[in-house]
């Protein structure tokens, strides 16, 4: 009997393998609240992106999916800037806020207390 539901068990592990990612995902909404449709990622797409775009300071506008090389990117324009981050758990990109990176605040918090101590030895 054991064996059966060994068997059975491996055949279902084998036809349905880890469920894909879902993430978060709209085209250019204007509000995070239009951006809460669920998207099933293929099994390629491994992460979840946020873009964000400002133009000119009075439009904003943030779109949401999945990807399979998402690669966290910001950049200023003369009239806005764009921001793309990247996250790897399903539904992740659930907020519209930019957020910092772990290591990102680190290197951030590094800087700052380097030349806090340099700004003091030259005192």
């Amino acid at each position: 009997m054991k064996t059966v539901l060994f068997v059975l068990l491996a055949i279902s592990l084998a036809l349905h393998p880890g469920a894909a990612l879902q993430c978060y995902s709209c085209t250019a909404q204007v509000s995070n609240k239009d951006c809460l449709n669920v998207q099933n990622c293929s099994q390629e797409e491994n992460s979840c992106w946020t873009s964000r775009v400002r133009a000119i300071g009075l439009v904003r506008l943030i779109s949401k999916g999945c990807s399979a090389n998402c690669m966290d990117d910001s950049e200023d324009y003369y009239v806005g800037k764009k921001n793309v981050t990247c996250c790897y758990t399903d539904l992740c990109n659930v907020n519209g806020a930019q957020t910092l990176k772990p290591a990102t605040t680190l290197g951030l918090l590094t800087v700052l207390c380097s030349l806090w101590l340099w700004g003091s030895s030259h005192h």
